[in-house]
């Protein structure tokens, strides 16, 4: 069984071959199709190694998104759940694949600690149920070396680190020696530092948050549920606040619990008011657990407009094919700053509340109702809808953006 299996187009292979070096120099056993056996079945041994893997790394490119066989192995890996994605161009990975998230190595030469590198690491960590022997701090940069060329041998084992013999036993400690009493004096300053550090902060009220509400008031109607806990509603989209650039999603509020995932800077989450120093949070694909408090930054709320007293007037945006939608999609992907740089604040507004109208939302703001009700797809139904949790992100994003655009 080998660790890791790359996939990618032939017309990439020597950018390729730079990530498997790297790949072997963090200590995993890696298979590519450059150590295809010339008497074996390219389909056999594709399925064989795929199977076998614990990650499947799938390099995106602009001629791998156009491969039957990239897309064919991505959707097994992506079955198999041991799917790493990765871009080497200025590519989405195609459909479904876009809804994934994927490291952007476009401008990785080999840098330890380039955020898309350590992105991939941290993914092999969690498939492979072990840390690269590098950490993510010691791929050092090189030129991408040669493909191996085929061969029936297989790939080369890496030879692990040789243990260091355990160090000599300490001589006793002389009669009335004070090295006992600053063992023990060490000892009690550690605990009470861990103790410390692990308490709570003093609660205060989040940005976008209703001030009116209590730290345990009841979630907002008409938001989805979380399988893991009934009842409660992720309605404010977040980012984390942590120096390392990623931070833990645990099983339990505790920091000894069993990591689920990881959530990385810059990188949009749910979340909910909540008491106490560790806050439940949901990431875009379902992850949902709990992250410390102190590491999680609030961004602005996630709703419709409501109805104000005067609304302002809508100058209505033909949208895609004069359908009045200017983000089709918005949906089905999560939304980045370039998707939405040119807009104006008219156009972002529209676009918000296009995502409750693609629902059924039935508004209270005349002008927002008597702009959507010109589109024969609008169809109001609820006053209360259940927005997924890429519909919220992208909520999130547009109203922040609306906000500085006004």
């Amino acid at each position: 069984m080998v660790d890791v299996f790359i996939s990618y187009s032939r017309e990439n292979k020597e950018r390729v071959a730079q990530i498997a070096h790297a790949v072997q120099a963090a200590g995993y056993d890696l298979w590519w199709d450059a150590e295809l056996p010339p008497h074996r079945s390219y389909g056999d041994v594709i399925t064989e190694k795929i199977g076998s893997a614990k990650a499947a790394i799938v390099v995106w490119s602009h001629a791998s998104a156009q491969s039957e066989w990239v897309r064919a192995e991505a959707d097994v890996a992506r079955n198999q759940k041991k799917l790493v994605q990765t871009a080497i161009d200025d590519v989405m990975p195609p459909l479904p694949f876009n809804q994934i998230q994927f490291a952007e190595l476009a401008d990785w030469n080999g840098e330890p600690d380039h955020r898309g590198w350590r992105k991939v690491l941290m993914s092999l960590e969690d498939l492979c149920g072990r840390p690269p022997l590098t950490g993510g701090e010691a791929v050092v940069a090189s030129p991408a070396p040669p493909a191996p060329a085929p061969s029936p041998a297989p790939a080369p084992v890496p030879t692990p680190a040789p243990t260091p013999a355990p160090p000599p036993p300490e001589p006793a400690a002389a009669k009335g020696s004070p090295l006992p009493w600053i063992i023990g004096a060490v000892a009690i300053i550690g605990a009470a530092l861990a103790w410390w550090l692990l308490q709570p902060t003093p609660m205060r009220t989040v940005e976008g948050s209703d001030p009116a509400a209590g730290a345990g008031s009841t979630p907002t109607a008409g938001e989805a549920d979380s399988p893991a806990t009934p009842g409660e509603a992720f309605t404010l989209a977040a980012v984390i606040n942590d120096p390392e650039g990623f931070t833990n999603i645990r099983a339990e509020p505790s920091s000894s619990a069993t990591i689920l995932g990881k959530v990385l800077e810059g990188e949009k989450f749910l979340t909910y008011q909540q008491s106490g120093a560790w806050w439940r949070v949901r990431k875009a694909d379902g992850t949902t657990g709990y992250m410390f408090r102190k590491l999680i930054r609030v961004l602005d709320g996630a709703s419709p407009d409501p109805a104000p007293t005067a609304s302002p007037p809508i100058v209505a945006p033909t949208g895609v094919g004069g359908s009045g939608v200017v983000i089709p999609d918005s949906s089905e992907r999560l939304l980045t700053e370039d998707d939405i740089a040119y807009f104006g604040a008219n156009e972002l507004r529209i676009a918000r509340n296009e995502i409750f109208a693609r629902n059924g939302f039935r508004f209270k703001d005349p002008s927002l109702r008597a702009h959507f009700s010109r589109f024969a797809w609008y169809q109001p139904t609820t006053d209360n809808v259940q927005l997924s949790a890429i519909e919220k992100a992208n909520v999130a994003l547009l109203k922040s953006a609306e906000a500085a655009a006004q």
